[in-house]
């Protein structure tokens, strides 16, 4: 972990990961494609009912419909941390879309290139308890709280499938430019909804900080420009301080086409 992680110096904490990452590189490396199984720690489900408490009040205000939809149909429990083997298992069923372990973050290509198949990598690993309103990187409740609602929409799985896509051929620098279009829609991304402006990115509704960050005033605000939006970098690390809104997932998909034709 970097030095500046929450857990970077809990030996405890860097244990524990070891162990869930470990599970996760060996299921790349065997035949089996059985998710593991985490038995979590009572501290690990009290950090993930923490955050999901906290959520739930923004996410009734901020969040876009198709994220209330989709966290609705999956179900997701509030006290306690789901296995992705079940939620995966209720993806497929709603809309062939499967979810594979990974052990953190992993370089771009790989990464995108996944959403092509309909599988998305997800981490199994918790935020540290010092620290629940935000994580410096992904994590179960960024996974599962953030992402997976938005995947049981066809339109954005046909979305994100189209930058999967594009991101198996492209050249280094469309690979930068397919990231930051991902960074700044499908994990940052605002949407008009009847004239109002709500969160449909999954590091905006998988994290406290980030969400009311937002909606706060402080943050700027831009009309989705896809030009501007691949030429301006991001940091993981930190609150973002940019967010650009989407008229409509309409709108947003026609953008996406027209832009990997370029490929």
């Amino acid at each position: 972990l970097d030095l500046d992680h929450p857990g970077a110096n809990d030996l405890e904490y860097r244990k524990r990961r070891e162990q869930i990452t470990t599970a996760a590189i060996n299921f790349h490396q065997s035949s089996s494609k059985s998710i593991p199984r985490v038995n979590y720690t009572i501290e690990e489900h009290k950090v993930w009912q923490h955050v999901f408490t906290e959520l739930l009040p923004l996410h009734k205000k901020y969040a876009s419909t198709i994220y209330k939809k989709g966290r609705k149909l999956l179900n997701l429990p509030k006290h306690q941390i789901p296995q992705l083997s079940e939620i995966s298992t209720r993806l497929e069923q709603l809309n062939n879309f499967r979810l594979e372990p990974i052990h953190g973050l992993i370089d771009a290509r790989i990464f995108l290139s996944k959403l092509a198949e309909n599988t998305m990598l997800c981490t199994q690993y918790i935020r540290h308890h010092s620290k629940p309103k935000f994580t410096p990187e992904p994590d179960i409740i960024h996974e599962v709280l953030g992402h997976l609602p938005l995947f049981t929409n066809n339109q954005l799985n046909r979305i994100s499938s189209l930058l999967g896509q594009a991101a198996i051929t492209a050249t280094e620098q469309q690979l930068i430019w397919l990231t930051r279009l991902y960074w700044y829609t499908i994990e940052y991304g605002l949407i008009k909804e009847n004239n109002q402006i709500k969160a449909l990115g999954a590091g905006l509704l998988g994290g406290i900080t980030d969400l009311t960050n937002a909606f706060s005033g402080n943050a700027l605000l831009k009309p989705f420009n896809i030009q501007e939006v691949i030429n301006t970098d991001f940091n993981y690390s930190f609150e973002q301080p940019v967010f650009f809104v989407i008229p409509s997932l309409e709108m947003f998909e026609k953008e996406v086409e027209e832009f990997v034709k370029r490929f």
